[in-house]
Order: C-alpha cells, then sequence, then structure tokens
C-alpha cells in the first residue's frame, strides 16, 4: 500500500506579529496545598502571530487522519516557539530544586498547572473549536481539552518526558498519555491518561464536559523523544481503585445507604412497639399478673433486639462516616499523592492491628 503523501500537508505556522514589548503573565502553580504564583515575560510579538495565525491544515484528499500526527506536533514545535518553553518551565525548574522533588512529583506540578487553568466554555460553544499554540493558552490563562493537551505535551517534552497525545476521533476529545505497563494503561495502548480539562490523579478516566467518561480506543500521537515514563502509576491506581470503592458505598441509591435507611426505620419501629408496651403497663390497671409478666418478658425481648440493631446501625453509620472522611480527604488532596498513599497505608496498618 502506498504512504499517504503527507509532503503535500500544509500545517499551521506562526508568523510572528510586528508589534513590540513584553507580555508580563502571572503563572499559578499548585501542588500540595501550596500555590507558586510566578510573573514570566512573553514576547509580544510571538503571542500576537500566534493569536492571528491560520489553525486549519490543508489537506488532500485520501490521506484519512494521518496528517493528525504533523498537525498536532506543528501547534507544540513551531520554530518560534523554541524560547517559550524555557521562560515557561523555568518557575518550574525552581521549584523542582526547592523542593527535590523526583521525576514523578515533577510530572505531577507540571499537570497540575494545565490541569488548574479554568475551562474556556465560552470557546466550547463557538464554533471556532480549533487549538490555540502553547504560548496562547498560557497567555490567555484558558483553554479547552486541546489547548490544555497540547501545552502540556510540550511542556513535558520539552522536559525529557515519553509523551503521547491521545485523541479520541469520534468523541472528539484530546488527552495527554504517558507510558504505562500492562494492567495499568488505557485500553491496551501503553499509556495511560493524563486529563487535562480539570484537576485529577494520573490514570483517572478521560473525560469531556460536556460527554461524560470516554470509551473508544485512542490514537496514540507520539510527541517528541523523551524517554522519562511515570512510576507512580501504581500509587494512582490504587488510590482511584479506593475512590470507585467509596463511590460505590456512598452512592446515595447504594446498598450501603437503604442498609442504613432500614436500620434506622427498623429502630424508630421497635422503639414505637416499646412504648406501646410500656404506656399498657402504666396505664391499664385491669391486667393480670400472668399479663403483666408476658408483657415485660416481650418488652425484656424486645429491648435487647432494639440495642443489637442500635449497635448494628452505630457500626455502619461510623464505618459510613469514616468512607464520607476518606473521600472528601482524596479529593481534596488530588495535587499531593504521596499524602493520600501515606494515609492508605495508615489505614491498613490500622486495619491489620484490629485483625
Amino acid at each position: 500500500m502506498a504512504k499517504p503523501p503527507l509532503h503535500l500537508v500544509t500545517y499551521p505556522k506562526i508568523t510572528p506579529a510586528d508589534t513590540e514589548g513584553e507580555i508580563k503573565v502571572t503563572v499559578k502553580i499548585p501542588y500540595a496545598h501550596l500555590n507558586y504564583p510566578h510573573i514570566i515575560e512573553i514576547d509580544r510579538a510571538l503571542y500576537d502571530g500566534a493569536k492571528a495565525s491560520g489553525k486549519s491544515a490543508s489537506v488532500p484528499a485520501g490521506i484519512g487522519d494521518a496528517w493528525l500526527a504533523g498537525y498536532y506536533n506543528a501547534f507544540i514545535f513551531d520554530k518560534h516557539l523554541a524560547g517559550f518553553y524555557p521562560k515557561l518551565l523555568a518557575p518550574f525548574r525552581k521549584i523542582r530544586r526547592e523542593l527535590n522533588l523526583d521525576s514523578d512529583r515533577y510530572l505531577e506540578l507540571l499537570t497540575a498547572y494545565v490541569q488548574a487553568l479554568p475551562y474556556d466554555r465560552e470557546k466550547l460553544a463557538s464554533i471556532e473549536i480549533a487549538p490555540r499554540f502553547p504560548v496562547e493558552t498560557v497567555v490567555d490563562g484558558t483553554g479547552i481539552c486541546s489547548d490544555k493537551s497540547l501545552l502540556l505535551a510540550g511542556m513535558l517534552s520539552n522536559e525529557g518526558y515519553a509523551v503521547s497525545l491521545l485523541h479520541f476521533g469520534k468523541e472528539n476529545h484530546l488527552a495527554v498519555g504517558i507510558p504505562a505497563p500492562a494492567g495499568f494503561d488505557f485500553k491496551k495502548t501503553g499509556y495511560t491518561v493524563i486529563e487535562t480539562t480539570a484537576v485529577s490523579y494520573i490514570g483517572s478516566d478521560p473525560c469531556t464536559e460536556t460527554k461524560g467518561s470516554l470509551i473508544t480506543r485512542p490514537k496514540v500521537i507520539p510527541i517528541g523523544n523523551g524517554t522519562k515514563t511515570y512510576s507512580a502509576i501504581r500509587d494512582t491506581a490504587k488510590i482511584l481503585a479506593v475512590i470507585r470503592e467509596l463511590e460505590e458505598k456512598l452512592n446515595p441509591e447504594g446498598t450501603t445507604v437503604a442498609e442504613l435507611l432500614r436500620l434506622k426505620n427498623s429502630i424508630e419501629n421497635q422503639t414505637e412497639i416499646l412504648r406501646g408496651i410500656k404506656d399498657t403497663l402504666e396505664r391499664d390497671s385491669e391486667l393480670t399478673e400472668s399479663e403483666e409478666k408476658e408483657l415485660r418478658d416481650a418488652a425484656g425481648q424486645k429491648l435487647q433486639h432494639l440495642q443489637r440493631t442500635i449497635h448494628q446501625y452505630n457500626a455502619q453509620a461510623t464505618e459510613f462516616s469514616r468512607a464520607q472522611e476518606l473521600a472528601s480527604f482524596i479529593r481534596s488532596n488530588r495535587l499531593d499523592r504521596q499524602a493520600v498513599v501515606r494515609r492508605l497505608k495508615q489505614i491498613n496498618a490500622e486495619f491489620r492491628k484490629q485483625q
């Protein structure tokens, strides 16, 4: 089969504008409950040129989707962005040195910045949703899935990571991929997903703002020639498994909540029956001795049953409350994987002691 004539494809490119000066941009870097604001200066001619450039590709018939790799790479590696990435990455490298971050935590730091950029709902609702060049996304401070994924892929590639883009053609969605071992990859692609549309754990199921979880197998588009991977994928896989268990347990329509409601109703009914027996014993002066004894014996048995039900309810309510607390902790520490791993290890250690 003949190779597609990719040399005939015309890709987007930046032509710097005839403008002068710098644009000061505050780069907010959230990580582990800290926020590191840094100001960087972006060449105005570069930004204006990127903003004004055409974003479409000229694709001859018969090529299919083979042009996509060149298309996205054109946005990330435009020659005029060569000086942009060092400026953008400088504050991240400073934080890496100050916190002595390893390769995994540094990847999480870069990811947190891009994920935390507000989602551009106005652009999503517009007719024109072609990608931004990474310099546009940084200056604009917002983006949709394609904008944010191209930015993160460019940052990771420039820092030596073996990054790819994951293109979900059917759902019109773009995410970032990082190599993962079998069993930890998405749809047997060899890559785990880094979803850029919102703050989430690496390896979370990809999703869109409008269509929910994605189920199709994406096209893998390698970006750059990096070799670094993400060795903490087993940690995040465990965290995500715990999240799924907690979501099932805390589901308002799930079996755990239904059982709590059943026990609560049972306690109320048993209490009402005991209250009726008590009223009868106090108010019915015509009860025979045997009738009174029979009622007191019945009350004693019902009280024991009520106490067992209360104990069962309290135990399950305590477990439910702990599940709520853990779910809240995991959600609020999405930017601090190590803190969540420590918490899960502590819980496991306490559980083993109780055995």
